[in-house]
């Protein structure tokens, strides 16, 4: 499908309304994707970067693309069997959740280059079971399944494609003909739409073609056998105990309104304090969607039907918050009402959120540590270096060659040289045509200096530079000039306040995690901005309100930066 060029017609950004509706169709399409992928290939948050681009394919069809920070997540297209859309990922998504796709073909990878010249993937070319292949080996393979191809033993796909015929079909064929139709594979056109990135590495951990449906009959057999066997052991003359079973999702209440008040009287009898305000009323949303991973909070099925109609019934009937408009038809809480409110002080937080609340902590947790493992940042270490130059080579002893020195090596130098040569004189310094041609202010008619005037007029000759020392590279990186330090300024626009932090990829910190700590701890939207040329600061993060005192405490405490390189503007 992308073997060819394509024309693209620019990026649209995707409304919210449209963003929802996306996401429960994906998740519709794909029931196993977790949430932490969801929310980065779909992100609900106001001013994420998520956009669709229509491509004009060379076959003459119509595809919309959608993709975040220009990397293409996912595409859709019309089923032509029933005039269906239907949602495809790409092999970036795939190489983040490996095993989004179920059914997988593994071939050799020399079959690779055929597969780019416009070739199906062919039955011949398939890696099979070490058993061989019997009737049921391919006994859920159905005609037009969406598969992923796989490259040798590599668990991540190289693309997706189409079967041609069912699995008995492959079977009786003698394992001879097309079995699958190729739609999107690695270095493709699509894949050159991205950011180009190369097919990541990890063994597959599962058999070729383990049928999910007979592993689950094998665990139902096993599991009949242990009860047979716990039921023989059974006492019947004894009392019945009653045994709880857990559910994987927890009990909720039917009612979206009392779902709805749980989670807001839980936010303002824990969260309130920590929040700063003005706040968003489209923030406060996704920070309550959060809370409850898996449940859906669907303003329709309450009597609000508005999120806003909600949030003004809090303040009227229960009188828990303050409302103002932000700018016209921005609805932001202005303060939080906690003192005085015998509902509130009465509210206890049931069992059915705080199990949400548990598997909402465990599902971080358990992102930070696998899916996403964060490597401590380390604060590199940081010199200021001065680059030697013809005028002084021959003062501080150096070849013709440029060397970059520490300003307390420069002043050693220079003291060497004025005790070698005799020019001392008592706190002075008597000049030589050397020193002499140093600075215009020595002319001849100058016959003593001060030790503070002489090294001030050494240093005006050489280049000052910055050495940045990190642990992971073996060679340190030297910049021209002073380092800038880390500038945190707080800007109003059309009266919403904005935090700008600039210069954080000269010390290499990882925009990406700043922003997700940002988000995570002050409950705000923050998102990376492309670099600004009129200030040449790089790469800049953008945080909604003002968040200069919390930035300046994460870079410290948790990025190490000392409090010399962070300026407040």
């Amino acid at each position: 499908m992308f073997r060819k060029d394509f024309k693209s017609k620019g990026n649209t950004q995707v409304k919210s309304s449209d963003r929802k509706k996306l996401r429960q169709q994906f998740q519709q399409a794909y029931p196993s994707v977790s949430d932490d992928i969801l929310s980065l290939i779909i992100p609900l948050g106001k001013g994420e970067d998520f956009t669709s681009c229509k491509l004009l394919l060379s076959t003459g069809d119509d595809i919309f693309v959608y993709s975040t920070n220009k990397i293409p997540w996912f595409f859709v297209v019309e089923d032509s069997s029933n005039k269906t859309e239907r949602i495809l990922p790409t092999v970036y998504l795939l190489w983040k959740c490996p095993d989004l796709i179920a059914l997988k073909f593994h071939t050799h990878k020399h079959v690779f280059n055929k597969l780019m010249n416009g070739a199906d993937l062919m039955l011949p070319g398939l890696l099979l079971p070490l058993g061989g292949v019997t009737l049921h080996t391919f006994r859920h393979v159905k005609r037009d399944d969406l598969c992923a191809i796989c490259l040798d033993d590599n668990r991540y796909p190289i693309g997706i494609g189409q079967t041609t015929m069912d699995g008995e079909d492959m079977y009786m064929s003698g394992m001879k003909g097309r079995g699958v139709v190729p739609i999107h594979l690695y270095q493709d056109a699509l894949w050159n739409f991205g950011p180009r990135s190369e097919v990541p590495y990890e063994k597959e951990p599962q058999p070729l073609f383990s049928n999910p449906q007979e592993k689950a009959n094998q665990d139902t057999e096993q599991a009949c056998a242990q009860a047979t066997t716990d039921v023989a052991a059974l006492n019947l003359n004894e009392e019945s105990i009653p045994v709880s079973i857990s559910n994987e999702s927890p009990a909720h209440p039917d009612s979206m309104d009392e779902i709805l008040d749980t989670i807001f009287f839980y936010l303002c009898q824990r969260k309130a304090k920590s929040y700063d305000l003005p706040l968003l009323a489209s923030h406060f949303y996704t920070v309550m969607q959060d809370c409850v991973p898996g449940l859906t909070l669907d303003l329709k099925l309450s009597s609000h039907k508005k999120f806003g109609k909600f949030l003004q019934h809090q303040q009227q009937i229960n009188n828990l918050i303050s409302l103002e408009e932000t700018k016209p038809g921005v609805l932001a809480i202005a303060s939080f009402n906690l003192t005085n409110n015998g509902q509130l002080d009465h509210f206890r937080t049931p069992s059915w959120l705080k199990t949400y609340l548990t598997k909402a902590s465990n599902a971080t947790v358990a992102a930070t540590e696998t899916e996403h493992p964060v490597v401590k940042y380390t604060f590199p270490t940081i010199n200021e270096l001065w680059k030697t130059n013809s005028r002084v080579n021959q003062l501080l002893g150096c070849s013709s060659s440029t060397h970059y020195l520490r300003a307390d090596e420069i002043r050693q130098a220079v003291r060497s040289y004025v005790i070698r040569n005799n020019l001392n004189n008592e706190k002075q310094v008597k000049l030589d045509p050397i020193l002499a041609h140093l600075s215009k202010k020595m002319d001849a008619s100058t016959t003593l200096v001060g030790w503070n005037e002489l090294n001030a007029a050494v240093f005006d000759v050489m280049t000052p530079c910055t050495e940045l020392m990190f642990s992971h590279l073996e060679q340190p990186i030297r910049i021209n000039g002073h380092i800038q330090p880390i500038e945190l300024e707080c800007i109003d626009r059309n009266r919403k306040r904005q935090t700008f932090i600039r210069h954080l990829d000269i010390y290499q910190i990882d925009l990406s995690e700043l922003c997700k700590r940002i988000r995570q701890g002050a409950s705000v939207s923050a998102v990376i901005n492309e670099a600004d040329e009129r200030q040449r600061s790089g790469r800049v993060v953008m945080a909604q309100g003002n968040q200069v005192s919390f930035a300046t405490r994460l870079l410290k405490e948790d990025f190490g930066v000392p409090t010399k390189y962070i300026k407040e503007v």
